[in-house]
């Protein structure tokens, strides 16, 4: 079994690769395209929604420079689209399995990570029973809020932890459950003078 790598550009029916690695490229076959991993935005033109790419089937261990692991061939787009499209493409970059591989490597699943929202997403996203993903963004700007802070109210118990370097919060529960975030800000120290002067 063979499994591309996916890149920038790379299409799942009407959806589209939007990130990649600026760093990490392909040029076989031309031209010169920055390879993706898994949950990367994407944007659907049938749904018009911002997506992302999630994991479909076998691959082997290993991440790409931002922690995550290789999105290939046969991955999934998480969209607004049901069923949800699959990615194509074949490149000089591959990942080579053999039967034996195929049968005992276990595919991540599916995660949930939203592309633009901190709601739950509907339970058909779930990545399993226990685990959800939360995209934290500015509400001004909506820019992602990477490495912050937060405390959650998960069906009444609270949970802390912090964002990752992408502005997305796990969160774990035991069952379903109605979930409430709430993002940790600093005001920036100094010496307060309360007479004015």
């Amino acid at each position: 079994m063979i499994r591309y790598f996916l890149a920038r550009g790379d299409r799942a029916g009407n959806a589209v690769i939007i990130d990649g690695l600026p760093n990490i490229t392909c040029s076989n076959p031309p031209p010169r395209v920055e390879i993706a991993t898994l949950y990367m935005k994407t944007y659907c033109t049938a749904c018009k929604r911002e997506g992302f790419i999630a994991p479909k089937g076998p691959r082997l261990p290993g991440t790409a420079p931002n922690g995550e692991q290789w999105a290939l061939s046969g991955d999934i787009n998480v969209c607004g689209c049901n069923p949800p499209p699959v990615f194509y493409a074949e490149r000089g970059m591959k990942m080579t399995f053999t039967a034996e591989q195929v049968a005992t490597l276990i595919a991540p699943p599916t995660s949930t990570r939203p592309a633009a929202t901190v709601s739950p997403p509907p339970s058909s996203r779930i990545e399993s029973p226990h685990s959800r993903w939360f995209f934290i963004s500015d509400s001004t700007t909506g820019e992602p809020l990477p490495n912050r802070d937060f405390i959650a109210n998960v069906g009444g118990v609270r949970q802390a932890g912090k964002t990752d370097a992408n502005g997305y919060a796990q969160i774990t529960t035991d069952s379903e459950q109605p979930v409430e975030i709430h993002v940790v800000f600093k005001a920036p120290k100094r010496k307060l003078n309360p007479r004015g002067a």
